[in-house]
């Protein structure tokens, strides 16, 4: 995890640098300029996640929010380690309680929150307030598409967010605006997805009107558990795989002193142990690309003897 220290512009860093010191900074590429007078280094942000980004973001802000802002929606996800796909937006996402409209700066996008009772919890290191899980998972299904909004959801209902009480946070709600779409986000919901990857591809795989599948089933032979799968049609017997670059590239996802190409051998025999299964009668494999092309998706599907059905809501994004 990298070690963000917000740099003030009217004091020093850790190498002397100052005000304009700083300044000139940003123009060789050593820091990073967050917000007037807020500064990071630069090395360290390229080493940060996107989430790790974006509460800097947060912190650089922190004391220049009226205390009556209260942290939401993509920057309540970041602090309560929900996932994101890509980066986290460059502005803060802020509720304020005596606002109808939505206003957007440079830096803070203050949201309405006149008549919107607001449940919240207090970041421990500044005491600024954020809204719960229930309620940030709630905002997230109103106001964004479903590869941002389901990915979240999912980890949150990992975490202890309930189900139902997120339904029933957004039927309080006041605005009827992206009310279906946060309907079709929880339901699409599930524990069980393995990774982002995956819950977008579930969400591709609704759009083209695919069956459920089961999620993480478990196959074995005679030698033993083979492993789990992303997802299983059993009435079709096709076994369907989410394959992200990560398990392949990312060292954090893969064996102690295990190589990329350990992985890609092991993969393989894994995925032939799958076909020689008897329940299995055919293998498929799908990513970020196809997840996110319907009719390239779709093809993968009807090649696997899958079907599908056109949904009228497949433009809800």
């Amino acid at each position: 995890m990298a070690r963000l220290t917000i740099i003030h512009g009217g004091t020093s860093d850790p190498s002397g640098r100052r005000g304009s010191a700083l300044r000139s900074a940003v123009d060789a590429g050593a820091v990073v300029r967050l917000a007037p007078g807020r500064f990071v280094n630069a090395e360290d942000w390229r080493q940060a996640t996107p989430c790790e980004r974006h509460i800097a973001r947060i912190k650089a802000l922190h004391d220049r929010l009226a205390p009556r802002l209260v942290v939401s929606h993509a920057s309540a996800a970041a602090l309560h380690g929900l996932p994101w796909t890509g980066e986290f937006p460059d502005v803060i996402d802020v509720i304020d309680p005596r606002r109808t409209t939505t206003q957007s700066l440079t830096h803070v996008r203050k949201r309405p929150g006149v008549g919107r009772v607001l449940r919240t919890v207090v970041m421990i290191a500044n005491g600024r307030r954020v809204t719960d899980l229930v309620s940030t998972a709630a905002d997230l299904a109103i106001s964004h598409e479903l590869r941002l909004s389901v990915p979240a959801l999912d980890v949150a209902l990992r975490i202890g967010a309930d189900r139902d009480a997120i339904r029933a946070e957004v039927a309080g709600r006041t605005a009827v605006h992206g009310r279906h779409r946060a309907s079709i986000a929880i339901d699409l919901a599930d524990v069980r997805s393995g990774s982002p990857g995956e819950s977008v591809g579930r969400v591709g795989l609704d759009e083209v009107g695919a069956p459920r599948p089961v999620l993480q089933q478990e196959f074995h032979d005679e030698a033993g558990l083979i492993g789990r799968v992303d997802f299983w049609f059993p009435e079709h017997g096709a076994v369907l795989e989410f394959d992200g670059r990560a398990k392949y590239t990312d060292a954090a996802f893969r064996a102690a002193g295990a190589t990329a190409a350990d992985v890609v051998v092991a993969e393989k025999r894994r995925e032939d142990r799958l076909r020689r299964h008897r329940d299995v009668k055919s293998f498929g494999r799908f990513g970020w690309r196809e997840a996110n092309d319907a009719e390239a998706l779709r093809a993968i599907l009807h090649g696997m003897g899958v079907p599908t059905t056109r949904r009228s809501f497949t433009s809800v994004r």
